[in-house]
């Protein structure tokens, strides 16, 4: 006599596999503190993008009054050698000329694209306007004294400052792992983030004393909470639009925001490479623009201060340093280089021992370090083949 086997009838067969997904589905969203909305976002999108402007909100700045376009050469000594793969636009800068120019890919001299952390190095540039101009005391003021709910959660948050936080040395631990169950890790929560402001004051955690380094997405974004909770106005409004005026920006640019118009600090400037390349300018032009101060010298100073040539880490056998936003590059002849550095290969680095930027926008195909130590080549080249 056959064994009596007892069979799920056809119409139940689904409740096991739906079930698993239920309990999945309600297990990621408590991950993600009950915010569906973001949870998609990151189930779907997992890595970021350089497309991601395509569906992220956005202000808008507005191209200068008086723009003040780059005079140009028109002789490119290093044409064949520009980094064009993968690019959208390369712009070099020599001696405060436009020299070379190459657009592909989609890309074009009015065409802004996005920087991810190149935004750091810009957010610096704001917050020291911002002290020039006393509406922020100083760096060295703690983020407490506009953020009290940090303290309330670990009152070691108290020793930070926004100069901590500018130079990623706030002791405030991040990680850039997006493996299972995504929704619960640091960068996504913060790129995309639905409501960033109410993040950064929840989730970041005091791992150390501030002094080590974390580069660290949490630290851009409570610098620009304190800028608009001492003002009531975000930075990358009307602060955001006086330097574009002051640099004489050619092109409108944007700034991705989240769901309640806060800005993503860490990432957000969506800019052309010719009004980026006007930033680097700066740093050879000792902060000035036709004789104006655009730049405090501060931030000069401060950028190029000794104590953030010191290494921090090491990338594809590069150490490097980094101070006030901008990434310590070596140089083979003992001197040093700044880069401003953000994802899939947007890169702009600056060579005072050149007098060159260059600015590298696109996708990625190699990484940014090794794309940084390119352009910093090409930089010495040009320096040699152009006449003194």
């Amino acid at each position: 006599m056959r064994p009596h086997v007892r069979r799920v009838p056809r119409h139940t067969a689904w409740i096991l596999p739906l079930s698993v997904v239920a309990l999945v589905t309600v297990f990621l969203l408590i991950m993600a503190g009950g915010d569906a909305t973001y949870a998609v976002r990151v189930l779907v999108r997992q890595d970021s993008g350089i497309t991601d402007v395509e569906w992220k909100k956005h202000s808008s700045v507005h191209a200068a009054t008086t723009p003040r376009p780059w005079q140009a050469t028109g002789d490119c000594p290093i044409r064949d050698s520009l980094p064009s793969r993968n690019a959208q636009s390369i712009v070099v800068v020599h001696d405060g000329r436009l020299v070379c120019e190459w657009y592909g890919n989609g890309g074009a001299p009015d065409r802004p694209a996005a920087a991810f952390s190149v935004s750091k190095t810009v957010i610096s540039l704001l917050v020291s306007r911002a002290v020039a101009d006393g509406t922020i005391s100083g760096l060295g003021m703690p983020i407490t004294r506009v953020a009290p709910e940090l303290h309330a959660r670990d009152a070691r948050f108290s020793a930070v400052t926004l100069g901590d936080l500018i130079d990623m040395r706030s002791g405030i631990a991040f990680s850039d792992d997006i493996s299972f169950p995504w929704v619960n890790r640091d960068y996504p929560s913060v790129y995309y983030a639905t409501d960033l402001a109410a993040t950064i004051v929840r989730r970041p955690e005091i791992a150390s004393p501030p002094g080590s380094f974390t580069y660290n997405d949490y630290a851009p974004n409570l610098v620009g909470l304190a800028y608009r909770r001492l003002t009531g106005t975000p930075l990358t409004g009307q602060p955001l639009q006086r330097l574009w005026d002051d640099l004489g920006a050619e092109h409108p640019a944007e700034w991705c925001v989240d769901d309640h118009g806060f800005p993503y600090h860490e990432s957000g400037l969506v800019v052309t490479a010719r009004d980026l390349a006007k930033i680097g300018q700066l740093m050879l032009d000792g902060g000035r623009v036709a004789g104006r101060r655009v730049a405090p010298r501060a931030f000069l100073d401060r950028s190029l201060d000794p104590a953030g040539r010191e290494p921090v880490t090491t990338f594809a056998g590069i150490s490097v340093g980094y101070r006030n936003g901008w990434w310590i590059l070596p140089r083979g002849d003992g001197g040093r280089d700044l880069a401003a550095m953000g994802a899939h290969g947007q890169i702009m680095v600056v060579s005072p021992a050149t007098g060159t930027v260059i600015v590298r926008m696109g996708d990625d195909y190699r990484t940014n370090i090794q794309i940084a130590a390119t352009l910093q080549n090409l930089a010495d080249r040009l320096a040699s083949a152009t006449p003194a």
